[in-house]
């Protein structure tokens, strides 16, 4: 039997299939979309199954062909993915098919049942919601209300780790985060917060994840690093230039009010001149744990060039989208934390 990714390929494939939610009403459609993603080559190989019509002179005809489409995508999706080894090639055209897709196509066969007046449009209705409503319930509207095609998409599309959401009047595709509309892991909800409460770093919350869509794995991951020195640093006290000191009055680790200097945690000298009676000693593992993520997107971000020299060749990082996500995720799991965080957090409940 068919893998599971194999299986979801197909899906998508069937639901592309459908022409419905994104429309192939022209020859140039599919080569737009291929070319921008870098697969030009798929689609002269395929071009006889993807285009709709054939031309004879100035008349066009229905192109008998078009009705193998479903097989030519599907060997189009699967030759990309190539069983997760060319992951980040499959990532930037799944992209491009995604910013295809029209927000009206999403609720073709619910339209009717849409309407609340009699007197406007469905059509003139939904897009005035989205016009009117942040990204947050735009994204929730879709998920309560588009057609059976979408969701179908859109689950498929997890299995394979990716995800849609809603984002300034279009949909895009990002990292899959299992999150769910009911906790602070919707990226909607998280960007929504940070744009309201941290103008600055939402814009590079955004900028990691556009980033990360375009397959530039260590601007992505630069971006992730700016985010961390930059959300902790609102918490640091008045006199103090490094955003770490924000990081130590954000933790909640045992002992780590009484550390005058942050960075001798990470050092392994905050301990010093402590008598303690056992073996046991304090470990600041939140403290560590987001230092250790500070270091990481530094050393594949910013910094992967700066590389060890052995005779006289120098053996740099290799920073792939793969590390990309993972930072990216991360630094997601960092923020909601935060967020979580300031629910209790007062800036006198910390020692300055």
């Amino acid at each position: 039997m068919d893998n599971s990714n194999k299986i979801s390929l197909s899906k998508i494939a069937t639901v592309l299939n459908k022409n419905k939610i994104i429309r192939t009403d022209s020859n140039s459609k599919w080569e737009r979309i291929l070319s921008n993603a870098g697969q030009s080559e798929l689609y002269h190989n395929f071009s006889d199954a993807l285009n709709p019509y054939w031309y004879n002179g100035t008349f066009k005809n229905e192109n008998l062909g078009f009705q193998e489409f479903y097989s030519a995508i599907k060997n189009i999706l699967q030759t990309v993915y190539n069983d997760g080894e060319n992951f980040e090639e499959f990532i930037i055209l799944m992209s491009e098919i995604v910013k295809e897709i029209k927000l009206l196509n999403l609720f073709n066969d619910k339209m009717d049942s849409l309407s609340n007046s009699r007197y406007m449009r469905y059509y003139d209705e939904v897009e005035e919601f989205f016009e009117q409503n942040s990204d947050n319930d735009c994204m929730m509207y879709i998920l309560e209300n588009a057609d059976d095609d979408f969701l179908e998409l859109r689950n498929n599309l997890n299995v394979l780790n990716l995800d849609i959401t809603y984002s300034k009047g279009k949909l895009i595709l990002m990292p899959f985060t299992e999150q769910s509309l009911l906790t602070s892991r919707n990226p909607s909800s998280l960007m929504d917060w940070l744009s309201r409460e941290y103008p600055s770093i939402g814009e590079l919350y955004e900028e990691a994840i556009d980033n990360y869509m375009d397959g530039e794995a260590v601007s992505c991951i630069s971006n992730c690093r700016n985010i961390i020195t930059g959300i902790f640093s609102h918490f640091k006290n008045d006199g103090n230039r490094s955003w770490i000191k924000g990081l130590q009055n954000l933790s909640t680790d045992t002992n780590i009010e009484n550390v005058i200097t942050p960075n001798n945690i990470a050092q392994g000298s905050a301990n010093k001149g402590i008598a303690f009676e056992t073996d046991n000693v304090f470990k600041y593992p939140r403290f560590n744990l987001i230092n250790k993520l500070y270091s990481l997107s530094s050393d594949l971000g910013a910094h992967s060039t700066e590389a060890p020299k052995i005779d006289g060749i120098l053996h740099p990082e290799e920073t792939t989208l793969n590390d990309a996500l993972l930072c990216l995720r991360m630094t997601e799991d960092v923020l909601i934390w935060i967020k979580e965080r300031l629910r209790s957090y007062t800036a006198n409940s910390v020692s300055n």
